[in-house]
């Protein structure tokens, strides 16, 4: 082998080495660069705390935004809003290696407001229970149980400790805005007295009605929570209508040919309940002591100043005549030789023998119906 060939294949023997050098240097150098290599994104920080990771400035503002706008209410005019601790954006470079768990605008946002878990320590009291603790809480029974589910809730001591899971919201959110409602104007209640009306009876002469109003208040919130309430203006849209209670002081005799007289039929029937087990004494007309069938009615009507006749066939004739169909609480079911008072779903109230005295029966236990009277309407 003669020198000029040595000479050159060593050269080519160089060039090689370098070359693949130079390759191994290329691939560890990009290597690097990839593990070193990083993607910007934009946190969202409460203090000094990261609490969300977007893909954009205009994103991670856009969660602020939501935050803020949250508990202000549609329509308002907002005044000032304040987040506590304050939110900030900033932009952030991770490598790709450690690539962050990036949320949505609307996640983000949630995630914020709902806050964090915070277990607080409830000493029941004196006369405590289960719902009214679960209640005053904003839980459900079942949900407090679930909290609970070492405790034995078959009986609860004063001492005795629960756990209660809130919700704590990461930011408090305080909100000062101008919001214009339509409000209920409360109509009043006159109360007047009438001869005209039977005693110991209320009427309503005239319903009341709710008036209407526009309202502008200065609202500042909390979290949702109203803590002051400024009212600015307000218009008057309808004005109420007061509501007229009349209580009767009329002593009347019990109408004939036709008519009645103005009272309640259902007040009449619940008073005469309430002597429900009176004895029936032959002649008697005390609702204590004791009464027969018209002697019971005549007792009940004069409570409500209707004076009448101790005689079932008399109050036959009393007031108007309605069907059976038609009958009303407080009208008089007339039998032969007796009379009761209906109390509604096809009952009366009567004081019915010695055997029984005043009870409730079936509008026909007696027999068959001659005639329903309406004495008051």
């Amino acid at each position: 082998m003669n020198l000029k060939y040595h000479l050159k294949s060593k050269k080519y023997l160089i060039a090689g080495t370098l070359v693949l050098a130079i390759s191994v240097l290329a691939v560890l150098a990009a290597s690097t660069i990839r593990a070193n290599a990083s993607e910007d994104y934009w946190d969202v920080k409460i203090g000094e705390n990261t609490v969300a990771v977007l893909t954009s400035e205009s994103e991670a503002k856009q969660v602020i935004r939501a935050v803020k706008n949250y508990y202000v209410q549609e329509g308002a005019m907002v005044k000032a809003i304040q987040c506590t601790p304050e939110m900030t954006v900033e932009l952030k470079p991770y490598q790709l290696s450690e690539k962050p768990d990036v949320m949505r605008v609307e996640d983000a946002a949630a995630y914020i407001l709902s806050g964090t878990k915070e277990k607080l320590m409830y000493t029941v009291k004196s006369g405590d229970s289960l719902w009214r603790i679960a209640e005053a809480h904003g839980f459900t029974v079942d949900e407090v149980k679930a909290m609970n589910a070492d405790n034995d809730f078959s009986m609860l001591h004063p001492g005795d400790e629960i756990r209660l899971y809130q919700m704590k919201p990461m930011v408090d959110v305080m909100v000062t805005q101008e919001v214009t409602s339509e409000k209920k104007i409360k109509y009043k209640t006159i109360k007047k007295t009438s001869s005209e009306v039977l005693k110991n009876t209320t009427i309503v002469q005239q319903e009341g009605v709710y008036g209407k109003k526009e309202v502008t208040e200065l609202i500042t919130s909390k979290n949702g929570i109203v803590t002051e309430t400024e009212e600015i203006a307000s218009t008057v849209i309808q004005k109420p209508k007061k509501r007229v209670m009349v209580r009767g002081t009329g002593v009347l005799p019990a109408p004939t040919g036709g008519k009645t007289y103005q009272g309640s039929g259902a007040a009449v029937a619940n008073y005469a309940l309430q002597f429900v087990g009176t004895p029936y004494v032959y002649g008697g007309s005390s609702l204590t002591k004791g009464a027969d069938c018209s002697g019971f009615v005549l007792a009940v009507y004069k409570h409500f100043g209707i004076t009448m006749a101790h005689d079932a066939g008399v109050m036959r004739n009393y007031g108007k005549e309605v069907s059976l169909g038609a009958a009303q609480p407080g009208d008089l079911v007339c039998y032969y030789g007796h009379v009761a008072i209906y109390i509604g779903g096809g009952q009366v109230v009567h004081a019915v023998n010695e055997g029984m005295g005043v009870a409730v029966t079936g509008v026909s236990y007696t027999g068959p119906v001659l005639t329903v009277r309406r004495i008051v309407e």
